[in-house]
């Protein structure tokens, strides 16, 4: 219910669902990268997980934005060049980012959760923020 509210306040209009539904493959595959890398890290390489998340992440986000480039927001007609939508989508992604690590941090140091399910919850947290602002921004729509 609350993601149907979501949605209805920040007017999003329902024939962009499959772009969305697109975005949401996209951050699932970027859920894999950044568990992957972040299992890699800490367990193969035993690197502390205050180091090794910010390299999953930066991992996730350089996949997602090459996927949504060449996928999700592909049939849209964008003003801005490749490395501006990169420096654009980097930004946005970073801002999340903050949120999954700090969340992370928190659930791992402060409420003693694993950090598996911890990293998973702050992968959830992001993931709005993500949408909105790299579909409102990064590869906005030329207006005609």
């Amino acid at each position: 219910m609350l993601v149907l509210y979501y949605f209805y306040t920040m007017n999003l209009k329902f024939h962009k669902s499959r772009e969305f539904i697109k975005y949401c493959f996209v951050g699932a595959s970027g859920v894999f990268v950044n568990m992957g890398v972040l299992v890699i890290l800490t367990r193969f390489f035993h690197l502390a997980i205050e180091y090794a998340s910010p390299i999953a992440i930066e991992t996730a986000i350089i996949s997602n934005f090459v996927l949504n480039n060449i996928w999700t927001f592909r049939s849209r007609t964008v003003e801005t060049s490749l490395i501006k939508r990169f420096i654009r989508f980097h930004m946005v992604a970073l801002t999340a980012g903050l949120v999954n690590y700090t969340t992370l941090l928190f659930l791992v140091y402060g409420l003693d959760l694993l950090d598996i399910i911890a990293n998973l919850i702050g992968i959830a947290a992001a993931m709005m923020v993500n949408y909105l602002l790299n579909s409102r921004w990064t590869w906005k729509k030329h207006s005609i």
